[in-house]
């Protein structure tokens, strides 16, 4: 029977969204529903991975409801899904806890002690990265040490996709993308690092096989078909995670092609058929969907989530106003910065809310404003929220082309790539052009659902994809800011420098 359906899934920080595509990538229809994230203690940031499978249920149910598809006529199923996270679970892979978010940094401590003496050396030799307190391997030594009881229970360490896989699949599995983001995985040989696993007293028995993205990894479960409307059956192909779908999706396959994730984290990956990597301040450097290829990305780790801030703390009345007017919250953000002269009239505002990855690694850092007077308004201030990622954007392109590798043009998606006015001041800062994706915001779905393209043998290979993603618009650097945000950025650059130490003084204080 001829199966011209794709059913993918990105679950992400917020929720879930299910996407049916046609065998070209291009969506019929979604379905979205959120869910919590909970911060039970200070640093602390867990889900409820049956929550977040309720959602993954539920959201497959409504769209092949919505469309009246036939289930059978769906080719195959895959999940991408946010990474970084924790879940310990017993042998018969119930959770043991809620899932530490790749928000949470209770493990600053275990961190801490990975970053000293030859251990950085060590992890970087044999996986290609080091990690901090977000990471998945501080959060298992923190399981480890500080909850012993429930360290004895655990029978696997996994993350959010392969939870959802299991309660599709009834089978534990992920990806060599999924593996490499713990930072146990050697890149190379696509295996779990032994040497790494032995000194970190991590059992490699409680981390999933791992198996190429386009793999088919199993079928839907009787059960799972019952809660989703699936047919028993259906093939169910490994995908990747955000990172790798986000590559995928925005149209940017191919060795040496780049893309912009504006997200709640914001990222810059580039497609390498080269492994490279900086053995002090290390991007991310992991698998990609192609087997040949890897993804060298560096993120921060609040773009999108500081405007979301932004919104959240001060912004109440404009977001009643936006709703009386029919629009976004966030057009409506759009619009106050649109209203403020390039350069927020030297306010700057520093997006490291959460810490910070790339291009430095500083669990450490935090946000503020820097240059506030009397005569800035809200309006300023939106606009500042903007133009700092945009210089956090341009740190990690340069650092990124420091390491050899070389970025032009950028395929861009995420929610803030929907904005007008921010890519514009994302281009205008970096200097480079933005292609933004049509329907950005559906990317990285597109992405997992083009890898199950390819792992059911549509396509030869992740590449031959590319040229299916439209593009919307081209965003030109505007040559008249140049000068002023040049200057700018120095500036920027010089705060972190100034404060860094002062994050660390404060981090003392009781």
């Amino acid at each position: 029977m001829h199966k011209p359906y794709i059913l993918a899934h990105d679950t992400g920080t917020g929720g879930d969204k299910a996407v049916l595509t046609d065998l070209r990538g291009r969506i019929v229809d979604s379905a979205y529903q959120a869910y919590g994230l909970n911060y039970p203690r200070p640093d602390w940031a867990e889900q409820d991975p049956d929550e977040l499978w309720n959602a993954v249920a539920n959201t497959t149910r409504r769209v092949i409801e919505k469309t009246g598809v036939d289930p059978a006529e769906i080719l195959g199923v895959g999940i991408s899904a946010q990474m970084f996270n924790l879940l310990p679970v017993d042998e018969h892979c119930r959770p043991l806890t809620p899932m530490l978010s790749w928000l949470d940094v209770r493990s600053v401590a275990q961190a801490d002690r990975l970053l000293t003496g030859d251990t950085p050396a060590f992890l970087f030799q044999h996986t290609g990265n080091i990690p901090t307190a977000k990471d998945i391997i501080p959060k298992i030594l923190w399981l480890k040490e500080e909850r012993p009881e429930l360290w004895a229970r655990t029978a696997r360490l996994l993350d959010c996709k392969e939870y959802i896989l299991y309660k599709l699949t009834g089978r534990i599995a992920t990806d060599w993308h999924g593996a490499s983001v713990y930072f146990l995985f050697d890149p190379h040989r696509k295996a779990w690092s032994e040497p790494v696993c032995r000194r970190l007293g991590i059992p490699v028995e409680m981390l999933p096989p791992a198996f190429p993205c386009t793999d088919v990894i199993g079928e839907v479960t009787p059960e799972a078909a019952r809660i989703t409307g699936l047919l028993p059956g259906t093939p169910v192909v490994l995908c990747a995670g955000d990172v790798a779908v986000a590559q995928s999706g925005s149209g940017a396959n191919a060795d040496g092609k780049a893309h912009l994730c504006i997200g709640t984290a914001t990222w810059v990956g580039l497609s390498s058929a080269t492994f490279v990597n900086d053995p002090v301040k290390p991007f991310w450097a992991l698998n990609h969907i192609d087997p040949a290829k890897w993804i060298i990305a560096g993120e921060m780790e609040t773009g999108g989530g500081a405007l979301m801030w932004f919104r959240d703390a001060f912004c109440q009345d404009e977001a009643r106003q936006a709703a009386q007017a029919g629009v976004s919250t966030y057009e409506w953000l759009s619009q106050m910065a649109d209203s403020v002269e390039p350069g927020s009239d030297k306010l700057l505002f520093t997006p490291w809310l959460s810490g910070e990855r790339a291009p430095v690694l500083d669990h450490y850092a935090r946000g503020g404003f820097i240059g506030l007077s009397l005569g800035h308004t809200k309006s300023h201030l939106a606009r500042a929220v903007m133009e700092g990622v945009a210089y956090h954007i341009r740190w990690i392109c340069e650092s990124l082309e420091q390491l050899g590798l070389r970025i032009g043009a950028i395929n861009a998606i995420g929610g803030g790539s929907a904005s007008a006015v921010w890519t514009q001041i994302v281009g205008d800062v970096t200097g480079r052009a933005l292609r933004v994706v049509a329907r950005p915001l559906e990317a990285g779905a597109v992405g997992a659902a083009l890898t199950v393209a390819v792992g059911m043998g549509v396509y030869p290979n992740m590449d031959a994809v590319d040229d299916l993603i439209e593009i919307s618009r081209v965003v030109e650097p505007r040559r008249e800011c140049q000068g002023r945000y040049q200057d700018l950025y120095h500036e920027y650059r010089a705060v972190y420098a100034a404060l860094a130490p002062i994050y660390r003084r404060l981090h003392k204080v009781q």
